[in-house]
């Protein structure tokens, strides 16, 4: 696989500049074309609008609002990526909310930049479902970045292969491969429960296969065997803590969603609390 295009998502918030930053140095790395994607979202109308002629006249001032903003947002980016040296670029305004918008454009890229999402705020343009709704819907890699702190684009220290064995894990090690080819270290990680210490996933030497394949393509790995007791999620961010690991590499959702979300899972706990960037497949 190979990187030519990179999808970016584009708001008003924060986190944006720093977002678009990270996503413009992959392109450089890769040679890609980086496209921003603004999603203008929808209009909410007050439930106090009980006129047909002011509700036409609210939803039109509102809806031409919602435009500029987004047209706002491709400008900045725009400026940005000129300003970082980057030749090869698009940015879009699309008249969806930021789940339509970002799952739709991330199905004709080879990667998609997001942030982690802030439970706390919601706007038309920015819903706090859209990197799990990316993520699952549109068949790509999706690459989340943490809400605070610099993430290091291309990652050149550390990279761990959080490693189960399933379908989720496999189209991420292959997904991942540009970015591994970047990193000075490979660590595969592969956690065992306590009370269940044989898996047939992962072979009569868990990490042994993966770590071949790794090989096979020019990379070098080492496995990390652990047993755990508790939560999976938390016991990957610890350890990409103790390593000072600069990218996560994991499935996405190898269980259900509504399991993950009654029973919580690697997943919901790496979108919503990783401190360094998280490349997911599903």
């Amino acid at each position: 696989m190979e990187i030519r295009s990179i999808l970016v998502h584009l708001d008003l918030h924060e986190q944006t500049q720093a977002r678009v930053a990270a996503a413009a140095a992959l392109a450089r790395r890769h040679d890609a074309c980086l496209v921003g994607v603004a999603p203008a979202g929808f209009v909410v109308m007050p439930g106090d609008c009980t006129s047909l002629v002011a509700a036409a006249a609210y939803l039109e001032s509102m809806q031409a609002l919602l435009h500029e903003q987004a047209q706002s947002c491709v400008q900045r980016f725009e400026s940005q990526v000129r300003g970082l040296g980057l030749t090869s670029y698009e940015g879009r305004v699309q008249a969806e909310d930021s789940v339509g918008a970002m799952t739709l454009a991330a199905r004709y890229c080879d990667l998609t930049v997001v942030t982690q999402a802030d439970p706390g705020r919601w706007a038309a343009g920015e819903q706090a479902g859209m990197p799990e709704s990316v993520l699952l819907h549109s068949g790509r890699p999706v690459l989340v970045l943490p809400r605070a702190g610099a993430a290091v684009m291309p990652p050149d220290g550390r990279v761990l292969l959080a490693w189960d064995g399933g379908r989720e894990a496999a189209r991420a090690a292959m997904d991942a491969l540009p970015l591994l080819r970047q990193a000075r270290e490979i660590e595969v990680l592969i956690f065992v429960p306590l009370l269940d210490r044989y898996d047939p996933r992962h072979g009569p030497l868990p990490g042994a296969d993966i770590c071949l394949w790794l090989v096979r393509h020019g990379l070098k790995a080492q496995a990390t065997r652990a047993e755990i007791e508790g939560p999976v999620g938390e016991a990957v961010l610890a350890h990409a803590a103790a390593v000072n690991a600069q990218l996560i590499v994991a499935g996405g959702y190898g269980h259900s969603r509504l399991r993950e979300t009654v029973l919580g899972g690697v997943t919901r706990t790496l979108l919503r609390s990783a401190t360094v960037p998280v490349l997911f497949s599903h």
